[in-house]
């Protein structure tokens, strides 16, 4: 059988990978090579693997100090990679590397890295043109959350935006911002079922043509949007800029002149007493630890016979149980992406229960009108009035 080693890297190359920077120091003198090949290998004890052309100065300098560190490049720093992959000069590369950090074993850790790990040689091994090294970690370290760099196919790739909400880490410590995911949430309101969601809240709490209406937590202001077509003006609120700019831009381009938007505290609205005849919210309950404070002032805005509007995630809420929910339906690979993002944010923000959340009504003196279960039962929503 014919081997053809071209089609051999086409076929390898059907594998998305991370990208890294190898680093090393040899009798003081810093050295680097962009490297895809890297893997982990062991937890107890700790040992990681990457593969290096035999050919490589940076390869002879490893074997030579017996010592390595695996930076791990994030979006922005494709020119890093490009520049160490043999697209620079040496010059340019000691410029880099002399800025950088020094490790525990002396190898340069970059500035700005998604993480790091330190490492010394445990093994090397025959990989034919290629050199296997093995290193136990000595240290790592992870910088601020972010977008990796990735390659596929010959090119620098990058992750859809829902991976900010499934990458967990990020989400438990809140280190992906809001303003981060602006075209995220643009997108999720956008269509599929969070979009038809919005719809029939819309259509159940009724907007007259005479009413005011308020959205709290408005994001990118698809449900603002909606209200402001029925009502004779509606008010989004949203505690980031960059969402309340994306609303704006949206209902001017729609010549939505009575819908506008505000950057304001949920908690603490701009708004005087009994000011809206229907408050809404989507989504936004379930990022607080107490709903109370924000339905409190949600009733206090609210004049008398206002109605109250409100679409959550259920504790029912999971990756697993929405990708069970998806798989009876047929959409697009990017609104199921969003879907599965929502539930991975519900899975380590709060899910308050259906009875929590209609108590705290009752006890802040709504009257419940309706409490509806949607998406087999992953959604929740709840029409109120105040008396």
């Amino acid at each position: 059988m014919h081997f053809d080693p071209a089609e051999f890297r086409k076929v390898l190359g059907q594998f998305a990978t991370g990208v890294t920077l190898v680093t090393t120091v040899q009798d003081g003198a810093p050295q680097a090579m962009t490297v895809n090949s890297f893997s982990a290998v062991s937890l107890d004890p700790p040992l990681v693997l990457f593969c290096a052309d035999r050919r490589s100065r940076t390869s002879a300098a490893i074997e030579a100090s017996g010592v390595f560190a695996v930076n791990i490049l994030r979006e922005q720093q494709r020119d890093i990679s490009d520049l160490f992959a043999g697209k620079g000069t040496d010059l340019e590369r000691q410029a880099v590397l002399t800025e950088a950090h020094v490790a525990e074993s002396g190898s340069p850790v970059l500035k700005d890295v998604l993480a790091f790990l330190d490492c010394k040689v445990e093994h090397t091994y025959d990989g034919g043109d290629h050199v296997i090294y093995v290193g136990r970690v000595l240290a790592s370290g992870r910088g601020e959350a972010g977008a990796p760099l990735l390659y596929y196919r010959g090119t620098y790739q990058a992750l859809d935006d829902a991976w900010r909400w499934r990458d967990r880490y990020a989400a438990k410590e809140q280190a992906t911002p809001f303003h981060e995911l602006v075209d995220f949430f643009d997108r999720m309101q956008a269509e599929g079922p969070y979009a038809s969601l919005i719809d029939e809240l819309v259509t159940l709490v009724d907007p007259g043509v005479e009413e005011r209406c308020l959205e709290l937590g408005c994001g990118t202001g698809r449900l603002t949007r909606e209200l402001g077509r029925r009502c004779q003006e509606a008010i989004g609120i949203d505690a980031t800029a960059a969402m309340v700019e994306r609303a704006t831009q949206r209902a001017r381009a729609l010549g939505l002149d009575n819908v506008t938007f505000r950057e304001a505290l949920a908690t603490r609205l701009p708004f005087p007493d009994a000011s809206f005849d229907v408050v809404t919210s989507s989504n936004l309950l379930l990022h607080l630890p107490d709903p109370v404070p924000v339905l409190a002032e949600a009733a206090r805005v609210l004049r008398p016979g206002g109605r109250l509007a409100l679409l959550e995630p259920a504790v029912v809420m999971s990756r697993v149980a929405m990708a069970g929910y998806l798989r009876g339906h047929r959409y697009n690979p990017q609104t199921a992406h969003a879907m599965l993002a929502w539930a991975d944010a519900a899975e380590v923000t709060y899910r308050h229960t259906e009875d929590r959340i209609t108590a705290d009504l009752g006890t802040l003196g709504f009257q419940l009108d309706r409490r509806e279960r949607r998406m087999n039962g992953l959604a929740l929503l709840w029409i109120a009035h105040k008396p």
